[in-house]
């Protein structure tokens, strides 16, 4: 089987090899903004490459912004809220965290509908 081919700004986690980070320094104004956590998106994303049940996450296709190639993905929280995340890939496999904030309700009917179509 021949591996996957990826480009530089595909969205991936590689088990053993990825890691994930935000900018520490937007972290209080994340959590001012959106009432999240930039660390609790390392936690949704952490969710994907554990063996154990999580609720649906889905990446959208990349979209450029500020110079940027960027990942939007939508997950459950903890309370069973849809949240939406923004990401970036940076080299060494590093998966950049740039937002994370509760979805709007177009994001959640979309959430819920592509949830519907793959569960």
């Amino acid at each position: 089987m021949k591996s996957p081919t990826w480009i530089e700004t595909d969205f991936r986690i590689v088990i053993g090899r990825s890691s994930i980070e935000y900018d520490h320094g937007k972290e209080a104004i994340n959590r001012q903004k959106h009432g999240y956590s930039l660390e609790s998106a390392v936690h949704y994303l952490r969710r994907l490459i554990l063996p154990i049940p999580s609720p649906f996450f889905m990446t959208s296709d990349p979209s450029i912004e500020k110079g940027e190639t960027r990942h939007s993905h939508m997950t459950l929280d903890d309370d069973g809220f849809v949240v939406f995340l923004v990401t970036t890939m940076r080299p060494g496999e590093t998966v950049r965290v740039i937002s994370l904030r509760r979805a709007s309700d177009n994001e959640k009917d979309h959430y819920f509908s592509q949830d519907k179509l793959c569960g």
